[in-house]
């Protein structure tokens, strides 16, 4: 039987297209180095349904709310079309018509998605879980809020509304059990929800689950040794999580 999660990877992507690649004014290369989720869409390989986008972040970000007047990276040139990089530089220019064809053409449709498939699960189940799947690069990038040098091996990111506290405990719980240092919103916070949900339905929860990529890449972002203990180790709290929404 199905359970009710849904796995979300939004940042594991690095196709960036051809007409789009040729707008960038940077390296797209050592963009894609710092801002890329490298391999979530492989560790957080666990059989439930998923939700992936498949273009780099530097295109187009789903996470980001739409309008910019509603998303606090937008004033660094990061909200969902990124006009800046990793260090605050311009790494491309759009002007409206272009953004919201981009919008149209790849936000939209992977928002229809993410919608149509929690509602799916909602209808079957009357509840629906999101695990949204990051990672995180090990020291503070320029572009990034939180400058804490001291970052955990794995954040827990949270929404007041849609992740209860019961939820957060068995996650910090099972990667302490295991060994990693946890850190709830640091260096991130917050978890995706979609629109038609969000601060609305209880029935929806959400958690994000941030991994550290020190612990399974070496400097070229190549896997490292530890990359399939790692993988081993989310599944089995995704196991968890499953099974507790199965049960309640």
């Amino acid at each position: 039987m199905e359970a009710p999660v849904l796995l979300h990877i939004p940042h594991a992507g690095t196709y960036v297209p051809e007409e789009e690649a040729a707008k960038y004014v940077c390296d797209i290369e050592e963009e894609l180095h710092f801002m890329t989720d490298w391999y979530t869409d492989e560790l957080f390989d666990y059989p439930a349904r998923k939700v992936v986008f498949p273009v780099s972040r530097l295109v187009c970000d789903v996470e980001r709310f739409r309008d910019d007047s509603e998303e606090e990276m937008a004033k660094r040139g990061m909200g969902a079309c990124y006009t800046n990089g990793h260090d605050g530089r311009v790494i491309r220019r759009l002007d409206a018509k272009e953004k919201e064809s981009l919008l149209r053409r790849l936000y939209d449709p992977h928002h229809e998605a993410l919608t149509r498939t929690t509602a799916e699960m909602l209808s079957r189940h009357n509840k629906c879980t999101i695990i949204d799947c990051h990672s995180f690069y090990p020291r503070p990038l320029p572009y990034e809020p939180d400058q804490n040098a001291d970052r955990p091996d794995i954040c827990i990111g949270t929404d007041g509304f849609h992740t209860p506290k019961e939820l957060v405990h068995l996650v910090a719980e099972d990667f302490l059990k295991m060994g990693y240092s946890v850190k709830p919103n640091s260096p991130y916070s917050g978890s995706m929800v979609p629109a038609k949900y969000y601060r609305s339905d209880s029935r929806f929860t959400s958690v994000m689950i941030e991994v550290n990529r020190g612990l399974y890449l070496d400097g070229r972002n190549r896997k490292s040794r530890s990359f399939q203990v790692l993988k081993k180790d989310l599944s089995a709290v995704i196991e968890r999580i499953v099974e507790q929404c199965s049960a309640e």
